[in-house]
């Protein structure tokens, strides 16, 4: 009796797609092009909707869209835009500026389409940050039932900074049950991500994105021996704002004007999906990037 041979199990490849694109000349002509270039190829090619405008198409939304792929066009300001809003793989191509963050050039994308669009490539996780604001006075024991979470998800960093430059902030953030009082620009909470942005500038150490762990880097702070920490992912970390008036930026993008004595939560969230097509050496894109 002959045994019959198992067929190889097809993986299923890309057939639907949302194109992201910046918001200039550069980034919607580049839009347009792979939108060319994926016609016949992928049964949906969708637009984000600042993007679908500028072609009198009707856009989808990036928190509703399921579909197989994100394609980020730009550099890393659009893919932190993006990696807020979405848990869906997204492949980050870099059109001009730093795009430390992105996965490949334009046109390693056009050359590596076929591949692409077929799911040969590897996606690599990286863990963002979730800020969710607090219930005052009584309500605060209850806080694992009612806590908030309306803030979008950070990428890089969630930073607590002064709003008015003439006047300093007074942050205190909590560990493990221990206090830690702030006094000077502010507080940032950084992901490995956002090493070499942001928390990099500030003083905090470059990290390998490998590592899963959670920075806390004190801004400028005023007659104060604060140093960087650097704590385990699971860690959460209560914040409160003791004084001054103070402005919570995430990743740049999104934010809140916050009021003296509101309280709030940073913990982990579910990591962002990158489509990586190439290895890339941490060590040596931070050499040839950022200290050459």
């Amino acid at each position: 009796m002959k045994l019959r041979k198992k067929k190889p199990i097809k993986k299923k490849g890309i057939n639907s797609v949302l194109i992201v694109a910046k918001q200039n000349k550069v980034g919607v002509h580049h839009a347009k092009k792979l939108e060319k270039m994926l016609q016949n190829k992928v049964r949906e090619v969708h637009f984000d909707r600042s993007t679908a405008i500028r072609f009198r198409k009707i856009g989808h939304s990036i928190r509703k869209f399921n579909g197989d792929l994100i394609i980020t066009l730009g550099g890393d300001g659009t893919f932190l835009w993006t990696a807020h809003k979405t848990d869906v793989p997204i492949l980050p191509v870099k059109l001009e500026g730093q795009g430390f963050l992105c996965s490949c050039n334009f046109k390693q994308l056009a050359e590596n389409l076929d591949r692409i669009l077929k799911k040969d490539f590897v996606i690599k996780e990286r863990i963002r940050l979730r800020c969710m604001r607090l219930p005052a006075g009584k309500l605060r024991k209850y806080m694992s039932t009612i806590r908030h979470s309306d803030y979008p998800l950070a990428l890089n960093e969630i930073a607590f900074a002064r709003k008015r430059p003439s006047k300093i902030l007074n942050i205190e953030f909590k560990i493990d049950g221990v206090v830690f009082d702030m006094i000077g620009d502010g507080v940032m909470f950084s992901t490995p991500s956002g090493s070499t942005a942001y928390s990099s500038s500030a003083g905090g150490s470059m990290i390998d994105p490998s590592m899963e762990m959670i920075s806390i880097i004190p801004l400028y702070p005023f007659f104060s021996k604060i140093k960087p920490l650097i704590v385990p992912k699971d860690k959460k970390i209560e914040v409160t704002v003791a004084g001054g008036d103070c402005a919570l930026v995430i990743d740049g993008h999104g934010g809140d004007y916050i009021k003296k004595d509101s309280s709030f939560m940073i913990e982990t969230a579910a990591p962002v999906k990158i489509v990586s097509l190439f290895e890339q050496n941490f060590y040596e894109k931070v050499r040839k990037n950022l200290m050459s």
